[in-house]
């Protein structure tokens, strides 16, 4: 009897001991798992502190050859590589990429006329009913009436088909919106609405920013024949300027246009009212930083010709230059808490 008794006593120590470990176990889980949660928001504070950072140097930068030149032309300006240029030196294990692109290589998508817009998508390679209600459609999301174009499309024309959205019948906010727009959805986007080749094509000539000049000197070649009326002869011209001595693109002897004179130079005299400028005037930054798996992106759009002395977005942080947008990208390698 007192044998079983001391049986049943163990089973049941045994029991408990199971039980225990196994509340033990789940236990440990969960406190990695909050320790990762934690470590992941101190690893992004830590990234993101470092990203404003290194976007104060490219502004302070970009502000001291503004300084010397009275202008923001080209990377040809030196300002291509700024840590360089500033002679900041990245801590080691520590990843900084600075990217730029010229949003007035490119003009603004809401300020086209149907004429412009016509002969853009019909350069891009689409037939000529295609690029009719291509621009049709666009102009009519944008314009503020709802009477429908020609091949157009108002929101009676919208609720026939399958897009949930109507005209906003204003200025286009983001070139993502082309995806709610009859004919781009299906010539622009995939299956899954992600952007194609077009779109990229189409992102290289237009920005919804406000760009009524087109700077020259990182324009492209679209761009330069359908909306500045250049023909290939200019066009190759320029290309072969700006390469400078040795031909290549985005080495140290490129060169840049400064001023009209210098432009008409090298390519002749253009047609009156032609919207080409040698300036950059609408400007992207952006700035990744990357350590041990973990990437934090800072994205700052800024207008080269205005000044302010505070900025909302960043307290009281002074610019030389105004920011027309600013915000976060998470990397594709991004630490996450599981």
């Amino acid at each position: 009897m007192a044998a079983q008794q001391r049986g049943s006593i163990l089973l049941m120590v045994l029991v408990l001991i199971i039980v225990v470990s196994y509340v033990l176990t789940k236990f440990v889980e969960r406190a990695n798992v909050e320790i990762q949660g934690e470590g992941y928001y101190v690893e992004r504070a830590r990234l993101r502190l470092h990203a404003w950072s290194y976007l104060e140097v490219v502004v302070a930068v970009l502000a001291d050859v503004k300084a010397i030149d009275n202008a923001i032309y080209a990377p040809a300006q030196g300002w291509g590589n700024p840590l360089d240029y500033a002679q900041i030196e990245v801590p080691e294990g520590l990843n900084v990429t600075i990217e730029f692109i010229d949003e007035s290589a490119k003009l603004s998508i809401n300020e086209l006329d149907e004429g412009s817009l016509f002969l853009l998508f019909d350069e891009m390679g689409f037939n000529l009913d295609v690029s009719q209600t291509l621009t049709n459609t666009l102009l009519d999301w944008i314009d503020e009436d709802d009477e429908a174009r020609i091949d157009g499309a108002e929101s009676r024309e919208y609720s026939t088909t399958e897009l949930e959205m109507h005209p906003s019948n204003q200025p286009l906010a983001s070139l993502d919106e082309l995806s709610s727009i009859i004919g781009f959805r299906e010539l622009f986007f995939d299956d899954d609405g992600v952007p194609n080749e077009n779109f990229d094509r189409l992102s290289d000539v237009v920005t919804h920013y406000p760009v009524q000049m087109m700077n020259v000197n990182s324009a492209e070649p679209l761009a330069l024949l359908s909306l500045a009326g250049l023909n290939e002869i200019q066009i190759e011209t320029i290309e072969e300027f700006l390469a400078g001595f040795d031909g290549e693109p985005g080495t140290d002897d490129d060169n840049y246009f400064a001023n009209a004179g210098e432009l008409s130079d090298v390519i002749g005299e253009t047609e009156r009212g032609v919207p080409l400028s040698q300036q950059i005037s609408v400007l992207t930054v952006k700035v990744t930083v990357q350590e041990k798996g973990s990437s934090y992106s800072l994205i700052g759009t800024l207008s080269t010709g205005l000044e302010t002395s505070e900025n909302g977005e960043t307290g009281e942080l002074e610019y030389p230059f105004l920011f027309l947008e600013l915000r976060e990208e998470p990397g594709m390698n991004n630490a996450s808490p599981s």
